[in-house]
């Protein structure tokens, strides 16, 4: 079931190359909500977390979203509209990311389900976070560069 949503939304990411991004950015910073019920991952542990543990789900994570964020970006095109870039290196940087996570996952098996789903989960918010807001930054910055274009 994992694979198949890593594989959803790595198909969303490339149709969104086709597509014009809309609402302002506002698609861009959007999914982070969807992250707001994970929270309850962190109100009820049922695995015990500890500090090494936890530095190295933020450090894999924080580490991900680099090449993400570097990968991402913005341009407009003919149409005047503003669409993300067509980036092979993206495709692939998010791919082996899915990969590993899935990896991760199965292969860990000294930890117990609780503990693992909260890293897990932690790790995936450590990426999104910092490569959606990057995004929405770049975004921003290309419509205005967009304004002062057409004024």
């Amino acid at each position: 079931m994992f694979l198949i949503i890593g594989l959803f939304i790595l198909v969303r990411r490339i149709r969104s190359m086709y597509k014009p991004t809309k609402g302002g950015g506002l698609w861009l910073i959007l999914p982070l909500l969807f992250l707001t019920p994970g929270i309850t991952f962190f109100l009820n542990a049922t695995g015990h977390v500890t500090f090494f543990q936890l530095s190295i789900a933020i450090f894999l994570g924080v580490g991900f979203s680099i090449p993400l964020i570097l990968w991402s970006d913005y341009e407009i095109r003919n149409d005047g509209l503003i669409y993300a870039k067509k980036s092979p290196a993206f495709i692939i940087t998010f791919s082996i990311m899915i990969a590993l996570r899935y990896y991760f996952r199965q292969h860990i098996s000294t930890i117990e389900p609780g503990t693992l789903n909260l890293l897990i989960f932690l790790l995936a918010i450590c990426y999104l976070i910092p490569w959606r807001i990057a995004c929405f930054i770049k975004y921003k910055r290309v419509l205005k560069l967009k304004n002062t274009v057409s004024l």
